[in-house]
């Protein structure tokens, strides 16, 4: 089935924003995952800027550091993880993060699939 191979040559890795890259490294079947590039760290005293999302979420450090935050329903929970480090996010938790490290990057997994990742990348294509 030709659906379950992606290979490196056909995927596209897309600027976020000003300090952020994506490549959307495999989706199907209700599982999704994407490598999450940032260009430069912040100061470890840079306000964390939160989203939320349906999709259950897993991170994994892939390189550098990072300061994670996730809203709890009675508080917020900061720490700051590296390289091997991972992370489960449950469905609609308000989450996010800074890089602190220069090239610091990511292994994100979601359930269901991010369709605005798709949606974004189709949109680029165009």
């Amino acid at each position: 089935m030709e659906g379950m191979f992606f290979k490196k040559e056909n995927l596209k890795t897309l600027r976020i924003d000003d300090n952020t890259f994506r490549t959307v490294l495999s989706h199907g079947e209700g599982l999704m995952t994407a490598r999450v590039y940032f260009e430069k760290g912040m100061a470890l005293e840079a306000k964390v800027p939160f989203h939320c999302h349906a999709q259950t979420q897993t991170t994994f450090i892939l390189k550098g550091a990072f300061k994670f935050a996730i809203k709890y329903p009675g508080g917020v929970s900061t720490q700051i993880v590296n390289v091997g480090d991972s992370i489960y996010f449950p469905s609609n938790y308000e989450h996010g993060c800074i890089p602190l490290e220069d090239d610091s990057q990511l292994l994100d997994s979601f359930t269901p699939i991010r369709e605005d990742f798709l949606e974004f990348e189709k949109a680029r294509k165009e």
